[in-house]
């Protein structure tokens, strides 16, 4: 029981803690390759966004695999029924559900980055 417990709340807070870090890593590397030291110094901006978020795309898949690990285990329980079993069904349904929109927000993110120009006068 400890293991799906520590699996369901890695599948809950996973994705996104992995977009939220993703967008911050992301504005830095935005802002190195913008200044003048980042153009100087020839920081690749789609590598390291692609690494960048490739890398939270996969671990917000693996979180996403967490949950359904959970509910993999919880299988002959409902949501409904009592804790800790209901509860853990319950939020790994709901991880899931929410590591597939995380997972594609990612997915969207890395696309408008890559394909964007990042350095531009306003």
């Amino acid at each position: 029981m400890r293991r799906l417990e520590i699996l369901q709340w890695a599948g809950l807070l996973g994705g996104a803690m992995l977009w939220g870090l993703g967008h911050v890593v992301g504005y830095g590397v935005t802002e190195a390759r913008c200044s003048a030291g980042g153009v100087a110094g020839g920081i690749d901006f789609d590598l390291w966004e692609g690494l960048i978020t490739g890398i939270a795309w996969a671990l917000a898949l693996a979180a996403a695999l967490a949950s359904l690990a959970v509910i993999a285990g919880t299988q002959g329980a409902s949501y409904e029924s009592g804790p800790p079993v209901g509860r853990l069904r319950f939020f790994a349904i709901a991880a899931l559900a929410a590591n597939t929109i995380f997972m594609a927000a990612l997915l969207l993110y890395a696309l408008g980055t890559i394909f964007n120009v990042a350095c531009r006068q306003a």
